[in-house]
């Protein structure tokens, strides 16, 4: 038995094995349900092409976070910092990203609209109720119509309107008139607007390579392979699909939310309650020397599938053959709702239209892999509003602690993923030390209808 075991060796599993240890507390165990670690932060490498989960690239703006980095990677030598070059394609034209200052090069009309409807927008309502609402209020309807609302009803396969916009944060910018005039009249010059306006990237080795830096500094050998199919609340153990048993104190766990609550027997009935969407991952090769100077471009209108696509010889010439360009395409649909042939049509039908787009055809692609995130954008409706931080205030009732972007059902960055789990790390250090440490979750909890781990709750 370890003092604490944690499921999942993505990077919040491993940033929370990364802190134990400098902490200097090494009674834990790390289990991943894959043959290697990483979750969604691996390489896939094909004929000389190296393919990650989608673009994940890493923006810093914590200090924490740049340490850490700065430790396990070296960043200076082993990355590349990047200026983002990234644009809107919309009637034909490309819009510097952010769109809702960047309108030049559209058609009148579609300025006319944003302009208008930002001006005219609807400031009085105070609370909006939902995404749609919240975009009505900051930016109109003509920025809504061109792009907020077609472009995340396609990456989330969900109605907007359905939706709060507490996600929003620090990765939607605000604008203001005179950004948007100045950005419509002039051809746009760069800008250090938004959260991703620039970005780190591994030389070689892909993304693959920060988790590979990572655990070969901790001690602890991570136990792959082993995919966790029930915890026991009552008694603190996880059985895994092979067979083996692991009794714990403490549990983190970073598997999907959703997923864990299929492996309990008190919880089970609520997984079906958390929605997210799923990501068909297309990534190409292609013997063109030449596809355009993107890191990446956003797709809002409805004629094409895919709401993103990414240019990996732009991200890193070592994610291509020399000689050679590559894309990687994302194309969203509502878990649980498509059949594989259903899948493997909108796949065909993504490629095909990203060729197209390109002025390619299937005679230019040297090397196809495609790759699926089954779980990719959490869906923030009104059900987990209102019931989310019960269901996790319950679970560490019982010493479970659900952290990361799909343990703790959010939308996050791969910094916020590390610092979950150094967050975690240390919160569980107090309470060891301080055996009462989490007492006063009991005590301020009792309004939350919830019975103890024994029983089911009577809520949602």
């Amino acid at each position: 038995m370890a003092e604490i075991v944690i499921i999942g060796a993505g990077l919040t599993g491993l940033s929370a094995a990364y802190n134990l240890e400098a902490n200097g507390h090494l009674d834990y165990e790390i289990f991943e349900q894959g043959s290697r670690p990483g979750g969604l932060l691996k390489t896939e490498s094909v004929d000389n092409f190296n393919f990650d989960y989608t673009g994940h690239l890493l923006h810093i703006n914590n200090p924490k976070f740049k340490i850490f980095l700065d430790t396990v990677l070296n960043i200076e030598q082993n990355t590349t910092n990047n200026k983002r070059q990234s644009a809107i394609f919309h009637s034909n034209s490309f819009a510097l990203y952010p769109f809702q200052m960047n309108l030049y090069g559209l058609p009148t009309d579609v300025i006319y609209d944003c302009i208008n409807g930002f001006i005219k927008r609807k400031t009085n309502i105070k609370n909006p109720a939902n995404f749609h609402q919240w975009v009505l209020k900051y930016f109109g309807p003509g920025l809504g119509k061109h792009f907020f609302f077609p472009y995340n009803g396609k990456l989330l396969s969900y109605d907007v309107k359905k939706i709060l916009p507490s996600w929003t944060g620090r990765f939607v910018p605000q604008t203001n008139l005179k950004l948007m005039l100045n950005g419509a009249l002039e051809k746009p010059k760069d800008q250090n607007i938004g959260y991703n306006n620039s970005f780190y990237y591994p030389k070689s080795g892909g993304i693959e390579f920060l988790i590979k830096q990572i655990t070969s500094k901790l001690n602890k050998q991570i136990k792959v392979n082993h995919k966790a199919v029930f915890v026991d609340l009552k008694n603190k153990t996880v059985t895994f699909e092979n067979g083996h048993v692991e009794k714990y104190n403490k549990l983190i766990t970073t598997m999907p939310l959703k997923t864990l609550l299929q492996s309990t027997s008190y919880y089970k009935h609520l997984s079906d309650k958390l929605l997210c969407s799923s990501v068909i991952n297309f990534n190409l090769g292609f013997n063109s020397p030449d596809i355009g100077p993107w890191h990446w471009l956003y797709f809002p209108e409805n004629k094409f599938p895919f709401y993103r696509l990414g240019f990996w010889n732009n991200v890193s010439k070592s994610c291509v053959k020399p000689g050679h360009t590559g894309i990687y395409g994302e194309t969203s649909y509502l878990q649980g709702t498509k059949t594989q042939k259903h899948i493997d049509k909108l796949s065909e039908r993504s490629i095909n239209e990203s060729l197209n787009f390109l002025g390619l055809t299937k005679n230019n692609i040297v090397v196809q892999k495609n790759l699926r995130l089954e779980h990719a954008y959490v869906i923030y409706d009104y059900w987990r509003e209102k019931n989310l931080n019960k269901i996790l205030d319950t679970l560490i009732q019982s010493s479970i602690y659900s952290v990361g972007r799909f343990g703790g059902w959010n939308y996050s960055s791969m910094q916020e993923a590390f610092l979950d789990g150094e967050n975690v790390a240390q919160r569980i250090l107090n309470e060891i030390q301080t055996p009462l440490g989490n007492s006063y979750l009991i005590k301020n909890r009792q309004n939350l209808s919830f019975e103890t781990p024994n029983f089911k709750s009577k809520i949602f």
